[in-house]
This record gives C-alpha cells, structure tokens and sequence, in this order.
C-alpha cells in the first residue's frame, strides 16, 4: 500500500514569489509617478488663488461693487439678498465672512475673502439658497468655470476647488458640519482620493 503526500512545487512557488515582486516594484512605481512634490502644490495653491481673485475683480466691474471682510456678515439667504441688492444699487462693497480663513487650500485669508465674494454673489445671481441641493448645484458650477478657464479635471487646481466646494458639500450633508481646517481637508482628497478624503475628514471629527 502506497501512500502520497500533497506537497507544492517549488517552481511554482518561486513563480508566485517573482509575480508579487513584480507587483510590489509596480506599485512602488506608480507611487513615485503619482507624488506630488510640495512645490507643484504651492505652485498650485498660488495658481488657484490668482484665478479666483481674477473672477472676484471681474464680478466686481461686472455687479459695481466690491467686498469687504466682516465677522457679521449675512448667513442668512434672505439676509444675503438684500445685502446684495443694497450693494448694487449704493455701491458700497458687500460684506463677506472673515471668519475661518485661516486654514483653507488658497495661498492668504485675503484671497479666501475674495472668494467668498464670488461665491456669496453666485448664489444670489443663480438663485441657489443654503439648501443642501442647492449648495452642490452651486459647487459644481463653480467646478464648470473652473474647467472653462483651462483646469480641467485631474489638475491640482480642481482637485482643490472640488475639495473646497463639492467635497465641504458632502461632509456637511454626512457630518452636519464643515471641515474644521480646510486646507488640510483639500491636501488629504489630492493625496487620497476624493471620496478617502472625506471619509478621513468625517471619522476625525467622529473619533
């Protein structure tokens, strides 16, 4: 009587060992064609913030009025209209937050203000209150001019806008609240992946 033992080649098992080796130096590669150096992020950033102060002067000539940093200013849709209209027809700039613009994905608090002012003047203009379907509508026709003017999806540059907008969006919907420091928020969806940086954002505040 014979008996047999199941065993495993070597040679296939060397084969097994040389295909994870391959992977393993494959993903090690696709890592290192997908960092992103510190200073293509600033390079960026900078970018970012001169296209918005650009839309924030262009809105200015085109409305008649410019903005100015408050730390009352209208959160409130109605509140916000009529400021608007007040503004349009005085001329006197229209009040934009200044609070939490420190820690957000644009280069200076200064270009933050100035990006409110587009945004807080869009939605008026688009008719669009704080509803949350009406702040995603909001959030990806900022990500249509966005794209219009040459940064197209993948750029840095809309990774971050999309961050700042779309992705706040999804975390207030998720978390009833938005990120309390948004430039980290906006580095973590880049370095992530849109959807890991929100659930990162979502289980720190949660922990």
């Amino acid at each position: 009587m014979s008996t047999s033992s199941k065993t495993t080649p070597v040679g296939s098992w060397l084969d097994r060992r040389d295909l994870v080796a391959e992977q393993a130096t494959a993903a090690a590669a696709d890592r290192r064609v997908d960092y992103v150096l510190s200073s293509e992020i600033d390079d960026a950033r900078a970018r970012l913030s001169a296209w918005v102060v650009e839309r924030a002067e262009a809105t200015a000539k085109r409305v008649g009025f410019r903005w100015a940093p408050s730390a009352h200013a209208p959160s409130v849709y109605a509140d916000l209209c009529m400021a608007v209209f007040a503004s349009s027809v005085v001329g006197h700039p229209l009040a934009v937050s200044s609070q939490h613009s420190d820690a957000v994905v644009l280069i200076s608090p200064e270009a933050n203000h100035a990006w409110r002012f587009v945004h807080d003047v869009a939605r008026v203009e688009r008719n669009l209150t704080f509803s949350l379907p009406d702040e995603f509508a909001l959030a990806l026709w900022h990500l249509e001019e966005l794209e219009h003017d040459g940064f197209s999806p993948g750029t840095l540059e809309y990774d971050f806008l999309k961050a700042d907008t779309l992705g706040q969006v999804i975390v207030n919907a998720v978390a009833r609240r938005f990120p309390e420091d948004q430039a980290r928020f906006a580095l973590d969806c880049q370095q992530f992946g849109f959807e890991q940086g929100i659930l990162r954002e979502i289980r720190r505040k949660s922990s």
